[in-house]
């Protein structure tokens, strides 16, 4: 009879959401919010009362919107209507509401949005499993006699496959031609279920797994650098440092990933939902597409004429738009345009301030009685990555600036790539060319200024000269004979190299993103923005390695002896890691002529500051868009299929409200912080 009973309870739940599948570890504990006001209460309506379909006047009834854990009161007099498309513009008169397209839409962007961020973690834990090959497993083998052992397993980059499938099957039942009530309550549960169980598993990547087998490994070299004397405690440090990054390298970059997706993804979250209930309250449209310029009516067609362009009227318009801006620029200077300056609108897009809100971490709020906190930045929470990956208290000032320096960088060219791709139509592909030649003229001077105030800083500083077995060594003297011109120019060449591959690795995953979105006609900015922790995380990867290589090389790679030999296997070891992950990316001759351009013939000045050395013709023959060859999956739980962009809602009847009133949140829900 119990048996019954409960199993019949485990299928009400089901039916009304929050019984999220596949789980690791069990379902999380979910908490709500209450939201803001979408529409007047029905207490608020004139002539409340139950709704009922055998009376002739229905005066609403109190119902609630789910989206991102946060329960928005609403009524059942604004969620119906007739077919209406969510890629248009509409316009809504004063009395007709509509919300039921508004919340499917909601609901899909909010899908976009976790798919996003899910892939993200799983691609950066897969990272770090295949450098955890060969070496890695013998490792591993031995992790009980060198003090690794013990303790569960280290989460897997399958296990986030569960998370994924879960957001999927949440909005599923959402993309239909007749939207109802009872779908969307139950959706709106289902992804936070999804959302609370992610951030749980989140949380356990911070905690090194106990048998760790480099965990062990890194306290016997700590021990090694310790017994060979005459070496001062700043130096001891940078060499930890430096055997520590090499022989984890890609579990720094987990380190500082999941930090960066605890701090930004409520932030942008947060923002996405602001966005979302003002464009609901006031009614905006079109309604799928909010984050973009808002298209211009497009005329109505002639009988027989035949439609142009995708049909859609939000891309076309917008496609448009941008040749016409496009076309203007390109006539002024000349087709080698970058990134950043293609086809700007003469506006901000409606998005902006919400965008520019949401790619900043927020400072928590200060506990009762507390004095504010300072802001956070996002160089604290990578240095606090690298702290924990590498199992160290503190890190030498000079590596700090470093770091910050690189992230500054990092950070403020993606704020302006992501305003970027909200001011450019969907179906404009993202070209590698024009993305390397925004960074280029953002990045590369800066970079090169970074690594040679460096070198010089270390060739100056009088406790860097260390003596080892009665013998001092100068970090910087063996570079004394080489010259500032030359190795500025050595630099520059190899910081260009490392750029250019750094921006394509960007694209792949931009550009990935977008023609999988198109694909699917479900092209929102959430998709983007669920990337952004990843891209901070790898465009700060793929630009700090290379500049603490040259800066290693030209210092401490030239002392010999003891330390000497400590530098090269970390070199060796570091160089073994990036092979591994840059084996799984397939570079297009184009690109791979460039490279070996750069190593071969360098650099040379011009009146413009720095030119490639016969760069252009390579560069100037971008694929056209579509002889543009596909880029690979990278929203790996991409949650809609073949998203429809038009749908009707159903009005709710008596029997479908009384069934998902029993599951509302807003009664139950905490009040905002």
């Amino acid at each position: 009879m119990l048996d019954a009973v409960s199993s019949g309870l485990d299928a009400a739940s089901t039916a009304l959401g929050g019984a999220v599948p596949g789980a690791p570890g069990g379902a999380a504990e979910m908490k709500f919010t209450k939201g803001e006001t979408v529409g007047e209460t029905a207490e608020e309506a004139p002539g409340f009362q139950s709704p009922n379909e055998t009376r002739p006047r229905d005066g609403g009834a109190p119902i609630e919107f789910i989206h991102m854990g946060y329960a928005h009161p609403d009524t059942s007099l604004n969620f119906d209507h007739p077919s209406l498309k969510d890629d248009t513009n509409l316009e809504f008169g004063p009395a007709a509401k509509s919300h039921g397209i508004m919340f499917r839409a909601a609901l899909e962007r909010e899908a976009l949005l976790l798919s996003s961020f899910m892939s993200a973690t799983q691609s950066v834990m897969a990272d770090l499993e295949k450098t955890k090959g060969g070496a890695g497993e013998l490792m591993s083998m031995g992790a009980d006699l060198i003090g690794g052992g013990g303790g569960t397993a280290a989460p897997k980059a399958a296990d986030v496959n569960a998370f994924g499938e879960a957001v999927k099957s949440a909005v599923t039942p959402v993309n239909a031609a007749v939207i109802t009530y009872k779908n969307v309550h139950k959706a709106g549960i289902d992804l936070h279920q999804a959302r609370a169980n992610y951030r749980a598993f989140l949380e356990k990547l911070l905690a090194p797994p106990a048998n760790d087998p480099a965990g062990g490994i890194m306290g016997g070299l700590s021990n090694s650098i310790s017994m060979i004397p005459g070496i001062p405690p700043a130096v001891k440090d940078i060499f930890n440092f430096i055997q520590g990054l090499a022989f984890k390298p890609m579990d720094v970059y987990l380190g500082f990933y999941v930090r960066l997706a605890k701090d930004l993804e409520p932030v942008i979250e947060k923002a996405v939902r602001q966005y979302t209930v003002k464009a609901i309250q006031e009614q905006h449209s079109p309604v799928f597409y909010l984050w973009y310029p808002k298209p211009e009516s497009p005329p109505v067609p002639l009988m027989g004429d035949a439609p142009e362009g995708t049909g859609i009227g939000f891309l076309d318009e917008a496609k448009k738009k941008f040749d016409e801006t496009r076309a203007t620029v390109e006539n002024a200077v000349d087709d080698a345009m970058d990134f950043l300056t293609a086809g700007t609108p003469p506006e901000p897009p409606p998005g902006a301030s919400y965008l520019d809100q949401s790619l900043q971490i927020e400072t928590p709020p200060p506990e009762a009685g507390a004095p504010p906190s300072p802001p956070k930045e996002v160089t604290a929470t990578i240095v606090s990555g690298f702290k924990g990956a590498l199992g160290m208290s503190s890190m030498p000032g000079f590596i700090e600036r470093v770091i910050s320096e690189v992230t500054l960088m990092n950070n403020e060219f993606l704020r302006e790539v992501y305003l970027k791709l909200m001011e450019r139509p969907a179906v404009e592909p993202i070209q590698e060319a024009a993305m390397y030649r925004a960074a280029r003229a953002r990045m590369l001077d800066k970079l090169v200024a970074l690594v040679m105030e460096n070198i010089g800083f270390l060739q100056r500083a009088k406790e860097f000269a260390v003596n080892v077995q009665g013998k001092s060594v100068s970090p910087g003297a063996a570079l004394l004979e080489t010259g500032q011109d030359e190795l500025n120019d050595e630099v520059l060449r190899h910081m260009n190299v490392a750029l250019q591959l750094t921006m394509g690795e960007l694209v792949d995953k931009l550009e990935g993103a977008r023609q999988q979105a198109v694909k699917e006609n479900a092209i929102a900015m959430e998709v983007y923005l669920g990337m952004f922790p990843w891209l901070l995380a790898l465009n700060f990867r793929n630009t700090f390695f290379p500049v603490w290589d040259l800066i290693m090389d030209n210092t401490y790679g030239k002392v010999s002896g003891p330390l000497g030999d400590v530098v090269k296997k970390a070199k060796d070891a570091m160089a073994e890691a990036k092979k591994k992950v840059d084996e799984g990316r397939e570079t297009a001759m184009r690109l791979k002529k460039i490279k070996d351009r750069a190593s071969s013939q360098g650099l040379q000045a011009g009146s413009g500051g720095q030119n490639l050395t016969g760069f252009k013709d390579d560069w100037e023959s971008d694929l056209p868009p579509d002889q543009a060859p596909a880029k690979p999956t990278v929203v790996a739980f991409f949650p809609l299929a073949a998203r429809l962009n038009a749908g009707s809602a159903e009005k709710i009847k008596l029997a479908v409200y009384n069934e998902v009133k029993g599951n509302h949140k807003y009664p139950g829900a905490g009040n905002q912080p």
